[in-house]
């Protein structure tokens, strides 16, 4: 078998596959033409579902509309096609639009909560996969969603402590403007809105690890997300300023924003969530 990797003939006892009677010395064979290398066949790459695209920009054409058009954010745009500020465009231009992927409709999801996991907004998100009022989903439903918004450089982070044992405390004291669940048409608060006093102290609702601090999903401003033991996570949104980074560990109470009105409100507030796993629930349930 060597010899046959190698490029050479079968043994010359052999002839189309029946064997020679040997009568006299065999001839020395004489190769005539140098071995042939063996062939290398190349492995084909299966072809993403969604292909990324090359776009042409046309007249008038600007990154926040194409980002809209193609349902991709500014800054995979931006990143995937290594732009410079002040990011002018010409037309006739070629620009590559971030590769697309896709999501299997599971029990529970919502446009909402997916243009959150995803970090897409909702607009773009239902305007990429055609989709129309009261958006209902079905189970198994393949949607398409935006490629490269979940990068970003990967963070060691520690595990989180220990909780207290006190229970999750309100973060912030101050009436509930809006309740968890269903609002408007399509529409879902995976949360509580809790209004208080600008400025004042946004505190950690039990002990655990910063996975989060910055502005990420469009419309919550400025936002936190506290990982904390037993498969809980806390959000804190809304906040005019973040005093912890991506990463630290906080106890339960101390104060890691202060209340703002950044993102999509009008007046000072904190919006405020807790997830058990991938499942939101009601903070009201839980909060001492």
């Amino acid at each position: 078998m060597n010899a046959c990797k190698e490029g050479h003939s079968f043994s010359t006892r052999y002839r189309n596959g029946v064997p020679v009677v040997k009568t006299t010395p065999a001839p020395v064979p004489q190769l005539k033409n140098k071995p042939k290398p063996p062939i290398i066949r190349a492995v084909k790459k299966s072809t993403p579902k969604y292909p990324r695209k090359i776009i042409t920009v046309r007249k008038g054409d600007t990154i926040y509309a194409l980002s809209r058009r193609h349902g991709v954010t500014v800054r995979a745009m931006i990143g995937i096609n290594k732009l410079k500020p002040p990011y002018l465009l010409y037309p006739g231009q070629k620009l590559k639009s971030p590769a697309m992927g896709s999501h299997v409709v599971k029990k529970g999801d919502t446009v909402y909560s997916l243009s959150r996991k995803y970090q897409v907004d909702m607009t773009i998100f239902t305007r990429l996969n055609a989709m129309k009022r009261p958006y209902v989903l079905s189970i198994g439903q393949e949607l398409k969603v935006p490629g490269g918004n979940l990068a970003g450089k990967t963070v060691s982070l520690p595990p989180p402590p220990p909780q207290s044992g006190k229970g999750f405390m309100w973060p912030v004291k101050g009436p509930i403007l809006s309740s968890f669940g269903p609002k408007e048409v399509g529409y879902h608060n995976d949360g509580i809105n809790i209004a208080a006093q600008s400025g004042s102290y946004v505190r950690a609702a039990e002990s655990g690890v910063v996975v989060h601090a910055g502005r990420k999903i469009k419309g919550f401003g400025r936002l936190i997300l506290i990982r904390h033991s037993k498969g809980w996570i806390t959000a804190y949104a809304h906040n005019s300023s973040i005093l912890v980074t991506k990463g630290q560990t906080v106890k339960r109470g101390q104060a890691v924003a202060r209340v703002g009105q950044t993102g999509d409100v009008s007046r000072p507030q904190l919006h405020f969530e807790m997830r058990k796993g991938s499942r939101a629930v009601n903070p009201v349930r839980y909060l001492r």
